[in-house]
């Protein structure tokens, strides 16, 4: 066992330094790397809902997903899909901020209709992206 002096302390404090410099880098790193993956995954989602907001095909828009961001067939489908259903909560949102309705009260309405998970599991709701008015009564009424 060596003895405890000044320079042993120094030197355990110089290695955990070290250690420490080391660790914080990865931590840096790390959050760099998901702060990329996360400016990623918003590009992708951002060009997903302005082809389909253009009414581009879906084949065409999974073929561009795949072509420009290589994205593999079966994600890019998955992420339209995705896209397809949070196009009309946004479009419902929108609908009953522009009738007056406070953030609180559309999502007291959004959660007490379960206005999310009806449009979600009911893809004839989908259909009504362009009819917020409709939508908003068969939410409603059910």
């Amino acid at each position: 066992m060596r003895k405890l002096t000044g320079e042993v302390v120094a030197d355990y404090i110089k290695q955990g330094g070290t250690a420490l410099l080391d660790v914080a880098r990865e931590v840096y790193a790390d959050g760099a790397n998901r702060a990329f993956e996360d400016a990623i995954d918003i590009g992708i989602r951002n060009t997903v809902s302005a082809l389909y907001e253009a009414n581009v095909s879906d084949d065409k828009i999974t073929h561009l997903l795949n072509k420009y961001w290589g994205i593999p067939m079966n994600e890019a489908e998955d992420r339209l899909l995705v896209e397809k259903y949070e196009s009309v909560i946004r479009t419902l949102r929108h609908y009953l901020k522009m009738q007056g309705y406070s953030q609180s009260d559309i999502q007291h309405f959004m959660n007490t209709s379960r206005a999310n998970i009806k449009i979600r599991h009911d893809r004839e709701l989908w259909k009504m992206k362009d009819n917020p008015e409709k939508l908003f009564k068969v939410i409603r009424k059910d």
